[in-house]
């Protein structure tokens, strides 16, 4: 199915919409809860449709920022950040989703004066958020889920796109149970590298000047620098986010994971992600380097972080092409030629 809306805010990842109450939502699905002593509470949700059969499982991990995985627009309709189709994809598959801390399934958020979508931070939230909480939690998940599921265990995908995409290699290399990982459009190397990237295009673009460029990158050294002297800080924060998030995608990236697991890894990249094309490529080239066989790198050539093509007609005229079922039809082919 084509979708024509698009939502250029990097951290909404692919908006479908849903009407009616929350109701509409949860009914769809089964929420169960674990509670770690580190980790605090951790709730977990199963697609309820064929709930009860033997079915392989995937446990979805999706983006950045501290909206739940579903959020009622004051507009009245519903989006989420899950770039699953949940409803034919639940009919092979179990498909579990993760909260994040303190977050439920679905709330409302409120749109600022900016225009910007906002959801309140909720109470310890900035305490446990960071890869170590979200790879943990879903290790904990995983094995939870294998207990109470009827899962065919020769297929449990750990599937992460975007900020999710940095997550899964950490799962797979603390869950043994993991016989597959699917990473989308996230980055390889280190997260703050990306900032950097960004001001280099931005100059080789001639969108700024080269010593502009040096400028803003010799500044984000010194903020670098301050994250690693006090990685575990919660309370100070860059960009939005507290030192402790940021160091804990950083001090490990995703390729040295990746390169840790010898299980199939279908990386997925966008040709027009601007915000992880450039170092995605270097995780192929990684692999070839090592001599390891297990890494599936497919470019969509003209799609964007959020699976959406635009074009432009000899009017100006913009249109946007949703490759996103494409895009997943792919990665469940992979699964099913890589069982074979």
């Amino acid at each position: 199915m084509k979708r024509t809306f698009y939502f250029l805010i990097l951290v909404l990842v692919l908006s479908k919409t849903a009407y009616g109450q929350h109701e509409s939502v949860t009914n769809n699905w089964e929420t169960e809860s674990i509670y770690d002593s580190s980790l605090g509470e951790i709730k977990y949700h199963i697609y309820k449709n064929k709930i009860s059969d033997h079915k392989p499982l995937i446990v979805y991990l999706e983006g950045s920022r501290n909206f739940p995985l579903y959020w009622l627009n004051p507009n009245g309709r519903y989006s989420s950040s899950i770039t699953l189709n949940v409803n034919s994809m639940s009919n092979d598959y179990h498909i579990v989703l993760i909260s994040k801390p303190n977050t439920p399934l679905v709330d409302s958020i409120r749109i600022a004066p900016s225009g910007r979508k906002q959801y309140p931070m909720k109470e310890g939230y900035r305490e446990k958020y960071s890869l170590d909480w979200r790879a943990n939690s879903a290790d904990k998940v995983m094995n939870d889920a294998l207990k109470k599921l009827n899962v065919d265990s020769s297929t449990v995908i750990v599937w992460g796109h975007s900020e999710g995409s940095q997550v899964a290699p950490a799962v797979a290399v603390k869950n043994k149970n993991v016989t597959h990982v699917i990473s989308m459009m996230g980055n390889s190397l280190n997260h703050l590298y990306d900032f950097i990237l960004m001001e280099r295009l931005s100059a080789l673009n001639g969108e700024k000047s080269n010593e502009e460029a040096q400028s803003n990158i010799d500044s984000l050294y010194v903020e670098f620098e301050k994250i690693y002297n006090d990685p575990k800080s919660t309370t100070k924060e860059w960009f939005g986010e507290t030192y402790y998030k940021w160091s804990s995608f950083s001090l490990t990236s995703p390729l040295e994971n990746m390169l840790k697991l010898d299980l199939p890894i279908l990386y997925i990249a966008g040709g027009n992600d601007h915000h992880s094309i450039l170092n995605m490529d270097y995780a192929k080239l990684e692999f070839l380097r090592k001599g390891k066989d297990n890494l599936t790198y497919k470019v969509f050539p003209n799609c964007d972080h959020f699976f959406m093509e635009t074009k432009t007609d000899e009017s100006g005229k913009k249109e946007w092409i949703d490759h996103l079922d494409e895009v997943n039809d792919f990665a469940l082919e992979w699964v099913t030629k890589i069982n074979k």
